[in-house]
């Protein structure tokens, strides 16, 4: 567990569990965990029973709570939770608000983990909202079983917002704070290919249901919408919160809020192998940068590689204008964008690469010279010629030559296809007008091609711009 050091100081999994002491205390815990030749009790974490079984147990051990947990649903993972809640204690303390307390807990889940454990660590008041039919009910059967009816309120969501609906009504008047642990991923796809090649295999076992792991737009569109209602429910609920799984989200939101001047910190939550991110924004009176500054483990910060476009191309251009220019440098390259923001001097996307275009240019643009050269022509054209005139190929053997021809490119656009499912290079850009000029910021998210990737295609456009 690596990162164990970089877990909030207050989080009791900073030290391991001790894996004897479950097994001799719960039978269920001893039925699938294993002892090696030194003693030492351990457990198949990418089995999904066993990691099942041991949060049942961490949750009775260290939380007096018995929470069911779906074989279907996701496990919830406990130092990450307790990472969260305790951030969220920083926040409230920070603001002086940490008594009488009453959150949100936005698609709590099955388990309803953050209401139950916020409510027995904290005596907190929480509601939890859910919009799956089997989650609610399961949520609702273990508030029930750990007596915490009194302190937790389990809501259906049948609408399509995240907490508007909340608020028809005048039964909540002001809730200190909201959370949510969004779906990170828009579809199937996305989820198997998020992970970069660059990274260790995960230690766990992958849980979770459809429901759980996917919504429209990924987690930054969930976390906008939840942006934008926050803009009607700020006199509502105080300190508005969420986790994201990707970093490259956190520094889009970031930009969202920034730009609209919305005050907001941020955070990270380390465990294990595992990092996931804090975002939380308030239109109250609290500099939350200041109260909560930003936390993070100890490493070289990434420094974005920046081109700044030539004067001469800046004069007469608009923002669209070298965004257009841009865009044509990198479908020239064969590398796809999504556009994130677009505001009026700034523009941000993401780009993915497959395939190494960008190198060796200048060998490209000799044999593309000598190919187009008068005597490259006319040797072309003499074995054009002695092809027609050579005809002691049969017709079979031509059309045999054919479909072999064709075959072998079938196969090599299959190869292609399979290579494609790890990106060489997959990076977030920036267009920025600033004092009256257009830098172009490019950072490195992952790719098979490392740090040198945008480097290169960097370079490729420096070399290229006239």
């Amino acid at each position: 567990m690596a990162m164990n050091k970089f877990m909030h100081p207050r989080n009791i999994y900073r030290v391991p569990p001790d894996f004897k002491k479950l097994a001799t205390l719960y039978p269920e815990f001893s039925s699938i965990s294993q002892v090696d030749i030194s003693g030492k009790v351990t457990i198949d974490f990418k089995n999904p029973k066993a990691l099942r079984v041991l949060t049942r147990c961490l949750l009775v051990s260290d939380f007096n709570l018995d929470v069911f947990i779906p074989e279907d649903r996701l496990v919830p993972t406990l130092p990450l939770r307790l990472n969260y809640i305790l951030w969220v204690e920083d926040l409230l303390k920070a603001i002086n608000n940490d008594s009488d307390v009453l959150g949100l807990d936005i698609g709590t889940g099955a388990c309803a983990i953050y209401p139950l454990l916020a409510a027995k660590k904290n005596k907190w008041r929480m509601i939890g909202t859910e919009s799956d039919d089997r989650s609610f009910q399961i949520a609702n059967e273990n508030v029930v079983k750990n007596n915490l009816q009194d302190l937790i309120e389990v809501k259906k969501n049948t609408t399509d917002n995240t907490m508007e609906f909340l608020f028809a009504d005048d039964k909540y008047k002001i809730l200190q704070f909201c959370m949510c642990n969004p779906p990170f991923y828009t579809n199937f796809e996305e989820l198997c290919e998020s992970r970069s090649p660059a990274r260790p295999p995960p230690k766990n076992a992958f849980t979770g249901s459809p429901q759980e792991l996917i919504t429209e737009g990924g987690e930054m569109e969930f976390c906008r919408k939840m942006i934008e209602e926050s803009k009607k429910l700020k006199d509502k609920i105080l300190i508005f919160t969420t986790m994201l799984g990707q970093k490259y989200s956190l520094k889009v939101l970031l930009l969202d809020l920034k730009a609209e001047g919305i005050k907001h910190t941020s955070t990270e939550f380390c465990q294990g192998r595992v990092t996931r991110w804090g975002l939380a924004w308030t239109y109250q009176n609290y500099d939350l940068s200041k109260l909560v500054p930003f936390r993070e483990k100890a490493r070289k910060k990434t420094i974005p590689i920046t081109f700044v476009v030539p004067e001469a191309d800046t004069a007469s251009n608009t923002m669209e204008k070298v965004f257009e220019k841009l865009s044509r440098f990198l479908n020239d390259l064969n590398i796809t964008k999504n556009v994130l923001t677009k505001r009026k001097n700034e523009i941000c996307f993401e780009m993915t690469a497959f395939t190494n275009t960008w190198s060796n240019q200048r060998r490209k643009r000799r044999l593309q010279k000598k190919l187009e050269s008068p005597d490259s022509k006319r040797a072309k054209i003499e074995e054009t010629s002695n092809l027609e005139i050579d005809t002691t190929e049969t017709s079979e053997e031509l059309v045999q030559q054919r479909s072999q021809t064709s075959e072998s490119l079938r196969l090599e656009v299959k190869e292609e296809s399979l290579f494609e499912k790890n990106p060489l290079c997959h990076a977030m850009v920036r267009l920025v007008l600033r004092d009256n000029k257009y830098c172009i910021n490019m950072e490195y998210i992952s790719g098979d091609a490392g740090k040198d990737g945008p480097h290169q295609i960097v370079q490729y456009i420096k070399n290229n711009w006239k």
